[in-house]
This record gives C-alpha cells, sequence and structure tokens, in this order.
C-alpha cells in the first residue's frame, strides 16, 4: 500500500464530488474507528473545536464530516485542502480508493518530513513532578528518530502541552478545568527534553518504541501535521497531553479507544499501549539523582563515605584504591563516583572542564581494573506495569457510638496507603478526593473529606544528594471543636521535613507545617507530624502517626491525633483497608475505626 505523493498523482483534475461520496460511504468509512480517531472524537463529541479541523462542527457528525472531508479535498480548493488533511486523504485513498492527489507543493508538510524523520516512533513518558501541578501526573509525548537526506541522525520530540506557569492553584484549576487553556503543539530537538526532564528536573524518561508499519508510521506523521495548525484547547481532565497521543496512536491501533476513560492520564495511555501490542521496546534515561541513590544503596557505609570524599575532593589516587580489581562491588564504587561527579556538574557545583576531567579519569580506571563490566538499567519501575490510578471504597466506620457507612471515589490518582513500590519513594497525589459518611440509623448524609489538589512526597535523605519531604493540599476536612464533635473547615495545609530510611522496608519521617482555614471565620494552626512507614511481608503496608493541631476550628486548645492505617492488597486492583485514630483534645478522648476495601480501576 502507497501514499499519496508520486510523480503520478491526479493534479489539476476535476472530479465527481458526489460519487467519491457514495464511493466512501459504500465502504462505511464513517463508521470506522480509525475515522473517530482522526477526528479526535470519544463518545460520538469531537474533542477539537475547531472549525478548520471539524469542518462539520455546527452539525457535526461523522458521516456529515466525512462527506465534507471528500467535497474539500476534492472541491476547487484541493490542492490546499490536502496539504491541511493529508492523513485523512492518504487513509481515504487507501481504504475506499479515492484518486490520489500530490502532496509535492505542501511546503510544511515537506519540511516536516525532512526535518523529523521518523525510522522509528516512540511514546516517551517522563516521570512525575509533585512539585509542579502541570506535571503532577507525568508527561507524554512522541518522538521521531531517523536520518537526514545527508545522513544525520536526528531525534525529535512532539508534544502537547499548555503555560501552566502560575502558582496561583485555584485559578490554575479552574482555567484548565472549567474554561480551557490555550494548547500548544510543538516540535523540538529531543535534546533539549532530555536537557529539561533528565538534567534540570532530574525526571526519568521512558522510551517505548513503537511497532509500526511504515504505513502507519506515515499516517501519523501525516496526523500530526494535520494537528499542527488546529486550534486546541486544552483541558486537564478532558483533554490534556495524553488525551491527544492516545487519539494520535489510535490512528495506527483503534483498539486505543476501545475502553471508556473519563480522565485520562498519561499512565493509562502507556498501559493501554502495552496491552494493544503496539510497544515493541522499551529504553530508560535514568537522572543522576536517582542512579546515585541506587549505586550507593548496596554498599557499605564506609565505601560510600570513601567514595564521596574521593569525588568531593577530586581525589583520583584515592578512589583507585578503595576496592579490588575485578569485583562487582569495585565496579559500582566507580559508578557511584562517575554518577556523583555527573549529579555535582548538573547541580552547578563544579565546572564542565572538572566534570569533563575526572570522568574521563574514572573510565581510564574502569577499563584497566574492571573490564567487561557495565550498568544495566533498571526497568523494574515500568510505568506501564503502575497500578491504575483511580479508586472507588466502601467500608464501614465506627465513631462516637454511632455506625457509619462510608463511599469514596479518588479520580486521580494515589495515596499514600498504596502499593508505591513503581515510584522511587513514598508519596501520594489526590485530585477531587471525596467521601460521604451515611448514618445507618437515621440515614443522613454528611461529608467525611474533599481534597480538591493534596500531594505528599517522602523522599529519604541520603548523603549524597540530600532530599527534602513536604505535604500540600486544599480542601475540606473534618476537625474537632473543644467537645471533639467533628466539624466540616475549609483547609489549605503545608509541611516541610525529612524521611530517613533506617532499612530497604521503613521510612521516618519528620514534617512540620501549619496552615490556613475557614469555618465561620479564619483562622491559622500549626500541624507538626511524625511517623513511621513499613512496607511488610505478605503484601502489606503500616503507616503509624502522631500530630498535634493548635487552635482547631479556630478555637483554644491543641488537639492530639495517633493513626494507624493498615493496607493489605489482595491482588492488582483490590485494596482491604483498616484505620484506627484516637483524638485527645482538653483533657477528652475520641476514638475513630474504619475498615474498608478500595477497587483500583
Amino acid at each position: 500500500m502507497a501514499w499519496p505523493g508520486s510523480a503520478t498523482a491526479a493534479t489539476n483534475a476535476t472530479f465527481d464530488i458526489t460519487s467519491l461520496q457514495a464511493q466512501a460511504l459504500r465502504h462505511r468509512l464513517d463508521q470506522s474507528s480509525k475515522w473517530s480517531a482522526l477526528l479526535h472524537v470519544s463518545e460520538g463529541v469531537p474533542r477539537i473545536k475547531d472549525k478548520q479541523f471539524i469542518l462539520s462542527l455546527d452539525h457535526f457528525s461523522p458521516r456529515e464530516e466525512l462527506l465534507q472531508t471528500v467535497a474539500y479535498l476534492y472541491g476547487p480548493q484541493s490542492a490546499e485542502a490536502v496539504c491541511r488533511f493529508p492523513a485523512r486523504h492518504a487513509w481515504l485513498q487507501a481504504e475506499a480508493g479515492l484518486p490520489a492527489l500530490s502532496i509535492d507543493h505542501c511546503t510544511e508538510l515537506q519540511e516536516l518530513m525532512a526535518r523529523a524523520p521518523a525510522d522509528t516512533l516512540s511514546l516517551v513518558f517522563a516521570s512525575e513532578n509533585l512539585s509542579q501541578p502541570s506535571s503532577m501526573m507525568g508527561h507524554l509525548f512522541l518522538k521521531t528518530s531517523g536520518k537526514t537526506a545527508d545522513g544525520r541522525k536526528v531525534e525529535h520530540a512532539i508534544s502537547f502541552f499548555t503555560d501552566a506557569g502560575t502558582a496561583n492553584l485555584p485559578k490554575l484549576f479552574y482555567d484548565s478545568m472549567v474554561t480551557g487553556k490555550k494548547g500548544y503543539f510543538a516540535l523540538t530537538p529531543y535534546q533539549d527534553d532530555i536537557s529539561t526532564y533528565v538534567v534540570e528536573e532530574q525526571r526519568t524518561l521512558w522510551e517505548y518504541t513503537l511497532r509500526l508499519s511504515p504505513q502507519d508510521r506515515t499516517l501519523l506523521r501525516y496526523h500530526l501535521q494535520e494537528l499542527r495548525h488546529a486550534d486546541i484547547t486544552y483541558f486537564f481532565q478532558s483533554y490534556n497531553c495524553a488525551t491527544l497521543v492516545k487519539h494520535v496512536l489510535a490512528v495506527a491501533a483503534p483498539d486505543m479507544l476501545d475502553e471508556a476513560d473519563w480522565w485520562t492520564t498519561p499512565k493509562f495511555v502507556v498501559r493501554k499501549a502495552q496491552e494493544v501490542n503496539l510497544i515493541a521496546d522499551l529504553s530508560v534515561k535514568t537522572p543522576s539523582r536517582w542512579v546515585v541513590r541506587s549505586l550507593q544503596e548496596p554498599l557499605p557505609d564506609t565505601l560510600r563515605s570513601a567514595v564521596q570524599s574521593a569525588v568531593q575532593k577530586r581525589q583520583i589516587e584515592a578512589l583507585a584504591t578503595l576496592t579490588e580489581p575485578g569485583s562487582t562491588q569495585g565496579y559500582m564504587a566507580m559508578e557511584l563516583a562517575r554518577s556523583y561527579n555527573t549529579y555535582l556538574y548538573e547541580q552547578h557545583e563544579i565546572t564542565l572542564d572538572s566534570w569533563q576531567s575526572f570522568d574521563r579519569q574514572v573510565k581510564d580506571i574502569e577499563q584497566v581494573r574492571y573490564p567487561g563490566l557495565e550498568l544495566q538499567a533498571d526497568q523494574s519501575k515500568n510505568p506501564a506495569q503502575a497500578p491504575r490510578d483511580k479508586q472507588v471504597s466502601s467500608g464501614w466506620q465506627h465513631r462516637a457510638g454511632r455506625d457509619l457507612l462510608k463511599l469514596g471515589l479518588l479520580p486521580v490518582s494515589h495515596t499514600l496507603a498504596d502499593d508505591n513500590t513503581q515510584y522511587n519513594s513514598e508519596n501520594e497525589l489526590r485530585l477531587f478526593d471525596a467521601a460521604l459518611l451515611i448514618d445507618s440509623r437515621s440515614g443522613r448524609v454528611s461529608l467525611d473529606h474533599l481534597a480538591i489538589y493534596a500531594t505528599q512526597s517522602m523522599l529519604p535523605r541520603d548523603p549524597l544528594t540530600g532530599g527534602l519531604s513536604g505535604r500540600l493540599k486544599i480542601g475540606f476536612e473534618l476537625q474537632p471543636d473543644t467537645a471533639l464533635q467533628e466539624r466540616t473547615a475549609f483547609l489549605m495545609e503545608g509541611a516541610l521535613g525529612a524521611t530517613w530510611r533506617p532499612s530497604s522496608d521503613i521510612d521516618a519521617f519528620v514534617l512540620l507545617g501549619g496552615g490556613w482555614g475557614y469555618r465561620h471565620r479564619g483562622y491559622v494552626y500549626a500541624k507538626p507530624t511524625a511517623g513511621v512507614l513499613i512496607r511488610e511481608v505478605y503484601n502489606m503496608k503500616s503507616i503509624i502517626t502522631i500530630s498535634q493541631t493548635s487552635r482547631p476550628l479556630g478555637e483554644s486548645g491543641q488537639a492530639l491525633e495517633w493513626s494507624l492505617t493498615q493496607s493489605k492488597y489482595l491482588d492488582a486492583q483490590n485494596t482491604l483497608m483498616l484505620e484506627a485514630q484516637r483524638t485527645r483534645r482538653l483533657g477528652q478522648s475520641a476514638n475513630k475505626l474504619t475498615v474498608s476495601l478500595k477497587h483500583l480501576f
């Protein structure tokens, strides 16, 4: 099967448009899932509201769009139309035998094909950055790799994003979820993305080479050209980077759209691409910080300290005598030195010349003392294997002599109590996490919590790269009054601190923070927290915390709270939860016990 563009393609011809429209309908192309993918249609609705992209936007249907597309491609504006919709034209020609049109005059398309050759196309996932709201679920984009006409190998990133450069979270959420924000479609050298994500932001890049035929690869490139000029509105929950990439991939693999997903996340698209057999190969670009952390874990503290000292003092002779030649431990120590040297350079603590000179000398030592040894990238935290990122839960709660039914929904993404082994450290991200309480006797319904935005990161400190832990949340939660009756208040809370990992399965943490609350009037409060998190055998996890809240609800006095959360992971999608809490205030105590079942989907 060949795509248009050959010298024999029709030019300046007059076509019977009605006949061509009937020909396309005979092949039922308006009912094709590939046609829906080309139009970025989901549940019968086009996600791109641009009349230049959806010709029938005022009275849209897949059938009407097909008729108008054929009329546009083979009408008086044919030369312009084929440059605007090269993918639609190529697909119509291949599926229904419609006449071929030349694309030789399509300057922008020819420039794209020449500038960004695509011998291979890859799906790239940039890992989460919880400190940036725009990147808290990661970022998904495409990468092209190939050789130009003069034989140069080039790589480019093709990405869809919006401008999220604001610290005003309420405004950012409103703009990106209600009114929509301007979406940008960019083609950039891939090395720039490596510098941004891996070096500056210390985020891992997961590169999934796609299994595509040459025809599908060309069709996808044509479609990307169609999107470059579309006026696309970015919606955080309904049309984001992952949504666009999902529809692009569906042009080659329509099964990408066979599962309803009311909030598409980057990890969902990666997982779906693997399920439909689109992924042929995987490679990982790991930031120096995480390489340093992983390499030092198995080394004795004395050896790790000696490597750190040798690198900081630039003592290559001392480094060369730390271990015996040929040993795996010795090779890992050398690699730790190289990675730590790179980390110091990327943190602007040493100069380029110093970094290059030291790295070259360590490589010389490796070649002499450790020939044949090399590091293998760790692919165990593959995002395609991560737990699903939506949750529903139901359970029983007993408090103050009452029995309550508790129902919860977390649209995105995961909690600290979940199985977070696919992440580099324990963390949570909750968007619009809500739970209701229903009194078993009266039937009264009340709000347990509504977390509009909540994130925690428990990054263990290490001697070489440091590491801070933190918490930030905005939403409605319960706080105890002086009689220990829980009342709902609006809270904006933050905290900073540190986490230590005394063993591979235990994290201990301390966070100092506080916030601003509102119930009838505004108030400020402090809330220090300390705790321990234990990853246990038999697929279990325990979290034990103690916290003290000053002036809860703006009233005098303090509230001291102890809590235990126990998770038992029944399988990849179901978790049994036990939560026990004891609160003490003004000499009085109250207990709360919750047992629930959580389902991930």
